[in-house]
């Protein structure tokens, strides 16, 4: 069975390269926009995964995070923050996530630390 991995990032060149990147390891992707979009479609769908920018219009990843955190449905996936500012994650944030990935990252990473979060998932 495949897993379906939300991906959250206003930039769309780099959502696009991340989703082709797990789409090779055959993952089912899913893009969204920012953090609003992002809660609207897994209302809809079962994510295995969510992998998401902090700083987006509309709504940022930490609310999207915190969100999620507060709904039974959603609580238990687990989320990959991807920023190139990880001073500007707090602790308190920094316990919201699974996995932190520094912009700018290698394939190698992104896979290494997806693998791990969804090993016998």
């Amino acid at each position: 069975m495949s897993h379906a991995i939300l991906i959250v990032d206003d930039e769309f060149g780099l959502a696009e390269l991340l989703g082709e990147l797990l789409r090779l390891r055959d993952f089912e992707v899913t893009l969204a926009s920012n953090g609003q979009r992002g809660l609207e479609l897994m209302s809809q769908r079962r994510f295995s995964l969510v992998l998401t920018d902090v700083m987006m219009p509309v709504m940022d990843g930490i609310e999207m995070i915190q969100r999620m955190r507060a709904s039974p449905d959603l609580a238990q996936i687990p989320v990959i923050v991807m920023t190139a500012v990880p001073s500007g994650i707090t602790p308190e944030e920094r316990r919201l996530v699974q996995g932190l990935l520094t912009k700018p990252f290698s394939p190698t990473a992104l896979y290494g630390l997806i693998d791990r979060l969804l090993v016998g998932n």
